[in-house]
């Protein structure tokens, strides 16, 4: 089942947030605009900030890491923009629709504001999630409680070639204090595999400790494909049991504008002798009209099931997106 929408129940709220989040993005970029407008035309440093291409090879050791790299930058995955060495952030309408259910509309903002004026280690964070998110589709259905956009302040501890830590600390829309930190350690098993584990522990009032693990294994098909696995778990001291999910996904990239993912999932809850959710799509994304448009198509079908004595319950599903990505912004 799709995670519940990112906005408020109430109606007028829901169009309040809305509002608000267009004007938090409008007033933060405008500053960059002019910027972005002249970096645009210079070649050397590409769509969405810096050439990341050149800057990913240079960062990357294997085939497998910089085609990773690329993927990721390319269907907007987040932890892409969170860790990226520039300011970048995207907002993103969103209709999604499931058999037998309304459409759920949301409006999503998120991304990376460095403030160098400051410290050169902090920076702005617009994230939605509870650790990185999940690899190339949805938010994770499995980890279904409503996620809204924060605005963090993270501080950069240690950045290192096949590490990071990260210290982050913000509050949430009832203003009640929200801390974590977060470690990735990532390197190279051979030249056409990589690995990457992360570890985010987070304190929210009001819900106590919890803990958000993810692993991957990547692995080059071709020049321009590439087959990941990933798990994850949730650990926290007020959820009914801990959530755990795996998946399996295929992504390629047709050309410098368009690409397709294929993905497969399973998830459920420790305290469940079942498989709660199997889920199967696909990923179809697209640049269009300007160098920061994209629109994508994301269908699927699911297999449910809810309680030991319930039958499982199989529905389609779909999401559709737009996207405005700005990178380069200071």
């Amino acid at each position: 089942m799709f995670a519940k929408s990112s906005l408020p129940n109430d109606p007028n709220q829901s169009r309040l947030t809305c509002v608000k989040c267009l004007l938090t993005c409008l007033l933060l970029i405008s500053p960059g605009l002019s910027a972005y407008a002249e970096d645009e035309d210079d070649k050397n440093d590409g769509f969405f900030g810096l050439g990341w291409l050149d800057q990913t090879q240079a960062y990357s050791s294997t085939k497998a890491d910089a085609l990773a790299t690329q993927l990721d930058r390319f269907f907007g995955v987040e932890r892409s923009d969170l860790e990226a060495a520039y300011s970048s952030l995207r907002l993103i309408p969103e209709v999604r629709w499931q058999e037998g259910e309304q459409l759920d509309t949301r409006l999503r903002l998120r991304g990376r504001l460095h403030l160098p004026r400051v410290d050169e280690r902090i920076s702005l964070i617009f994230s939605e999630d509870q650790g990185e998110g999940t690899s190339y589709y949805t938010q994770n259905p499995i980890f279904n409680e409503p996620q809204s956009t924060r605005v963090n302040v993270e501080v950069n501890l240690r950045d290192q070639k096949k590490s990071r830590l990260d210290f982050r600390i913000g509050l949430r829309s009832s203003l009640k204090l929200r801390t974590s930190m977060r470690y990735r350690y990532e390197s190279p098993l051979s030249e056409s595999m990589s690995n990457r584990l992360s570890e985010t522990v987070y304190f929210i009032d009001g819900k106590g400790l919890g803990s958000f693990t993810q692993y991957q294994l990547d692995r080059s098909i071709s020049d321009n494909s590439l087959l990941r696995w990933s798990t994850e778990y949730r650990y926290e001291e007020k959820l009914d049991g801990d959530e755990w999910g795996s998946s399996l996904a295929y992504l390629s990239r047709y050309d410098d504008s368009s690409g397709i993912s294929y993905f497969a999932r399973v998830g459920g809850n420790t305290n469940q002798n079942f498989v709660g959710l199997y889920q199967v799509g696909i990923r179809l994304r697209r640049n269009f009209a300007r160098p920061w448009l994209f629109w994508e198509l994301s269908p699927g079908y699911q297999w449910e099931k809810l309680t030991e004595a319930s039958t499982r319950d199989g529905s389609w599903f779909t999401a559709f997106r737009l996207e405005m990505a700005i990178g380069r912004l200071n």
